[in-house]
């Protein structure tokens, strides 16, 4: 596999943001990274009011997650 194919299934390369995620947990700890291209998204004029209001409730879910959402053995 060449370099650029493996960029391309990492996420890396693309517009130059940031590498993809490798599972929930390590978006949820890079969500800092991530929030001000899904605000980007949430303004794209492109988008449905209810494309919009969307993404803006999945923000504002990932914006909620804590450190003590994510810890194994936290379930009760």
């Amino acid at each position: 596999m060449g370099a650029s194919e493996k960029d391309s299934e990492q996420g890396q390369g693309e517009q130059d943001g940031p590498p993809a995620p490798l599972d929930l947990i390590d978006f949820y700890r890079r969500w800092p990274e991530f929030r001000p291209m899904v605000e980007a998204l949430a303004s794209h004029s492109g988008l449905s009011a209810l494309e919009r209001q969307t993404v803006q409730w999945l923000m504002e879910l990932a914006d909620r997650v804590s450190e003590h959402d994510v810890e194994p053995g936290q379930r009760g």
